[in-house]
């Protein structure tokens, strides 16, 4: 600063004297007296040096100015940087979208996300005995609401919309709050058999087996357990009947339900990837009227066996048994049913049977994921996802079952039919949540079917997507 102001007085003085010159041309003319010279210089520099004082006072205010807003501006720095943003409503919710869109509270205690899943079939007969209907329709057309209801509790409410009526299919409340178990009430599924478990979102034909179709059954009005870990699962509980049932009056059934499962590998070795699942479950139930059994060509048209209905029925007795196992990109799936019906009046006892077997293979590579906590395989997540931009195509499935169901107790005078289906498909999963399905199935029955020894061949395909 003392330089600066040095330099300032020097410039000030000789701008000065040199102003002073050219506009007194009295003194290029006229000879002035040495003490009048020096009386003027001193003039001069007593101006300059006011003069710097006064630019010095500026510089010194400019600087002190400059300090000032430094000074401000760290510390609006620092105080905006802990300033927290108000609350408002906003800040209240977290919204997520995987693969619909997830309202949650910050906390996440609540929660509300929709989701769905369209089904659309086309169904062609090479009829043989009898003209089945060939078709195209909505096989599901679903639409529900899950979330949670506070920090234990968690809802589900799902509709079914095809064939242009409405159906219930799970609505539901759990309870989360034990370490152990879940505990579901409302109308969900019983615990009985692998493939009714698993979603038709991931079996993988296009209809379950007739023997899940026919021992097995959707949801029910009831109450049940659950409980399961990384390779075993346990589940049991008491239901009612559909909720869709018509009120005639009478006392509905009652049944008992109870599944259990382990993967024998992942028990062994927790770091393997391969899975042999073994399970078994036990349905007995208390109709209060009639029973029935019986089942459609393919899970489509009208039915192909048929019991009737069986009177006098006091309990049933309903015995499954499954095998699967995944290496790879090779499943293969199977269960084995057997059922009981106790009957009282002097009508005998009647036994009847089914089984299926399935084998999968991914030739893209990708391996069935198996869910240890429910005994079931799950979602298929392609490696390469289809897009033709970037020249992926998905994943491309490759499956052989066979299934035989036996409805035909001769004993006890029920001849209901025997059904024996040869199915093979492919499956195409274009992403997490797009499937194409194609599948021819060979049916054939025994001379006791609905229409003896009718024996079409189906051919049925399906376009999926959920969400």
């Amino acid at each position: 600063m003392k330089e600066k102001t040095i330099v300032s007085k020097t410039f000030l003085l000789i701008s000065v004297s040199a102003l002073i010159l050219q506009a007194s041309p009295a003194l290029a003319t006229e000879q002035m007296s040495l003490e009048a010279i020096q009386a003027q210089l001193q003039m001069l520099s007593a101006q300059v040096d006011s003069l710097s004082r006064v630019v010095d006072q500026q510089n010194k205010v400019i600087a002190d100015q400059a300090t000032e807003l430094e000074i401000q501006k760290r510390v609006s720095t620092e105080t905006l940087s802990k300033i927290q943003p108000a609350a408002s409503a906003e800040n209240d919710v977290k919204i997520s979208m995987n693969p619909s869109p997830k309202i949650e509270s910050a906390d996440g205690h609540y929660s509300f996300q929709p989701f769905g899943r369209v089904h659309l079939d086309v169904t062609g007969f090479d009829d043989d005995k009898k003209d089945h209907a060939s078709n195209a329709n909505f096989r599901r057309a679903r639409l529900g609401f899950k979330g949670k209801l506070g920090e234990d509790l968690k809802y589900k409410s799902e509709f079914d919309f095809a064939e242009e009526g409405v159906n219930l299919k799970e609505v539901s409340l759990t309870y989360t709050g034990l370490d152990t178990a879940s505990i579901i009430v409302g109308h969900t599924k019983p615990s009985f058999g692998m493939e009714q478990e698993t979603s038709s979102n991931t079996i993988q034909t296009i209809e379950r087996s007739a023997p899940t179709n026919i021992f097995t059954r959707d949801h029910e009005i009831g109450l049940n357990i659950k409980s399961g870990g990384e390779n075993w699962s346990l589940a049991g509980g008491v239901f009612n009947e559909d909720a869709g049932n018509e009120d005639t009056g009478e006392d509905e059934d009652i049944t008992f339900d109870a599944r259990g499962s382990v993967n024998i590998l992942g028990l062994a070795n927790k770091e393997t990837k391969h899975v042999l699942h073994l399970g078994a479950g036990v349905s007995h139930r208390r109709p209060t009227g009639t029973v029935q059994f019986a089942a459609k060509p393919a899970g489509d048209g009208d039915n192909i066996i048929d019991t009737g209905a069986l009177a006098s029925v006091d309990t049933v007795n309903l015995y499954g048994l499954e095998v699967a196992t995944s290496v790879g990109p090779v499943s293969i799936q199977g269960e084995y049913f057997m059922v009981d019906v106790d009957r009282s009046g002097g009508n005998r006892d009647v036994d009847l049977d089914g089984y299926y077997a399935q084998i999968g293979w991914f030739i893209t590579g990708e391996t069935r994921p198996y869910r240890g906590y429910k005994g079931s395989f799950g979602r298929i997540k392609p490696t390469n996802p289809f897009s033709l931009k970037n020249g992926q195509w998905g994943a491309w499935e490759l499956v052989a079952h066979y299934e035989n169901t036996d409805l035909n107790d001769v004993n006890a005078g029920v001849t209901g039919g025997e059904l024996k289906n040869t199915t093979l498909g492919i499956n195409w999963h274009l992403s997490n949540h797009v499937r194409v399905m194609a599948n021819i199935v060979d049916v054939n029955t025994d001379s006791n079917a609905v229409v003896a020894d009718d024996d079409p061949t189906i051919y049925n395909f399906r376009g999926q997507w959920d969400f």
